[in-house]
């Protein structure tokens, strides 16, 4: 779980404190939707056939806890949209939010890469002062 985040501080942090965080995301959003292009792949072998709001986030789900080791609850769901917030998130006190827009990048790159009819938005975020991390993945 650690490797994510030791490996933003050691790469992506240096380049946020240079570049600014917005430059290099414009530079980085490429490579970061390429690594989410894999999500079809991943699906098909955890055995998840459909390509609604709830089969895209049961890829997004096991990445975020087996990987990242955050800990949240889903409070909406339906084939059209699901909201999940993330309660306890590991990295919280040690990254800042720029880690948590890289990862929303990746995760718009699964979204994309199993069904373009849908999005993947992050408007809360713990780092940025919100009580908890919110995601929604809904039809675009």
């Amino acid at each position: 779980g650690l490797n994510s985040p030791l490996i933003y501080s050691a790469t992506l942090q240096p380049l946020v404190k240079k570049l600014g965080l917005q430059e290099v995301l414009q530079i980085t959003r490429p490579a970061l939707w390429g690594i989410g292009s894999g999500a079809p792949a991943m699906s098909e072998m955890m055995g998840i056939t459909g390509k609604d709001a709830i089969a895209i986030a049961s890829v997004i789900y096991p990445f975020e806890e087996q990987v990242l080791r955050i800990e949240g609850r889903v409070t909406e769901v339906s084939p059209d949209r699901v909201v999940r917030e993330v309660t306890k998130c590991p990295w919280q006190d040690f990254i800042g939010p720029e880690f948590c827009e890289v990862l929303m990048y990746v995760n718009q790159g699964m979204v994309e890469a199993m069904n373009p009819e849908y999005k993947f938005t992050m408007p809360k975020m713990i780092p940025c002062g919100d009580p908890v991390c919110q995601w929604i993945l809904e039809k675009k």
